[in-house]
């Protein structure tokens, strides 16, 4: 059996149903995402015209980050994130999750590039 926080242990099949339903509902966000996108340039990926407004690139790598921070490493054995600087660079103003990247500099990051966080 497999257990997800806060709820009551799932059957084998339930959390194979479940694992997919979420691996799906990511795909789906992602895929969106990259439609939003579409019509940017890869200069306009880490403008921040305000500052308490993200730049895309740091939206996309937030997603990502999410996902692997509450749904990948939890339940999966020895998971390994993609890339060691996402979780202090693209985690949300979260402090019980640890350090960030202050909001108000996101968009003078850099690096990662584009094409990293797109991977």
């Amino acid at each position: 059996m497999t257990m997800l926080s806060g709820t009551r242990p799932l059957r084998k099949e339930a959390a194979s149903e479940n694992r997919a339903s979420l691996i799906a509902a990511y795909r789906r966000v992602r895929e969106r995402s990259h439609e939003i996108c579409a019509p940017l340039e890869t200069e306009d990926y880490v403008i921040q015209t305000f500052q308490d407004v993200s730049p895309p690139k740091w939206h996309l790598a937030h997603t990502s980050w999410f996902f692997e921070t509450f749904l990948l490493a939890p339940y999966e054995k020895d998971y390994a994130p993609f890339h060691p600087a996402f979780a202090y660079l693209f985690t949300a103003d979260c402090e019980t999750v640890g350090t960030f990247w202050p909001r108000r500099q996101r968009g003078l990051l850099a690096r990662p590039t584009v094409r990293e966080v797109f991977d």
